[in-house]
């Protein structure tokens, strides 16, 4: 079994277009619910605080669906 990859997150990238929270909630849960998905966005101040929850696999469809680069793989790490 592999391990879970870090992702690495450009805070002050994030517009909160939500497109993360989408992917991540409709692949797990099969509903476009970003309230059931494993990626928060919260909007704080005009930025924005991104963490995972626990139950995060570290899959990287967040970042494949990310369209201002905002996560990405930490390098080296697998």
């Amino acid at each position: 079994m592999s391990a879970k990859k870090e992702i690495s997150i450009a805070g002050e990238r994030c517009t909160g277009c939500l497109n993360c929270q989408l992917i991540c909630s409709f692949t797990f849960t099969r509903a476009f619910n970003p309230a059931a998905a494993y990626i928060k966005i919260e909007r704080i101040d005009g930025g924005s605080e991104i963490h995972f929850t626990e139950d995060c696999t570290g899959c990287g469809l967040c970042i494949d669906y990310c369209a201002y680069g905002t996560l990405t793989f930490k390098e080296g790490v697998e």
